[in-house]
């Protein structure tokens, strides 16, 4: 989506915001949506060669946790 697509969404989720603040729970899932918003409104502005570094870094970590989990000892079953 363009840059345009996301202020106007990000505007409007302030303006609902704004208007709900007696409403803890709207006032919740309202933060999540302005986080997604930022989120996303970053990422467009990375570059390709920004996203990729990005991208490869996530997959290095990934391996690296599945790396610890398949070296982990099992658990019995209930065992936190």
């Amino acid at each position: 989506m363009s840059g345009d697509v996301w202020s106007r969404w990000r505007a409007q989720v302030e303006e609902a915001r704004n208007r709900h603040r007696r409403y803890p729970e709207l006032d919740r899932q309202l933060d999540a949506m302005q986080a997604d918003v930022k989120l996303r409104t970053w990422l467009d502005e990375l570059t390709d060669e920004e996203m990729g570094e990005m991208l490869r870094g996530l997959a290095a970590c990934i391996d690296a946790i599945q790396d610890v989990v398949g070296e982990a000892p099992e658990r019995p079953e209930g065992t936190p």
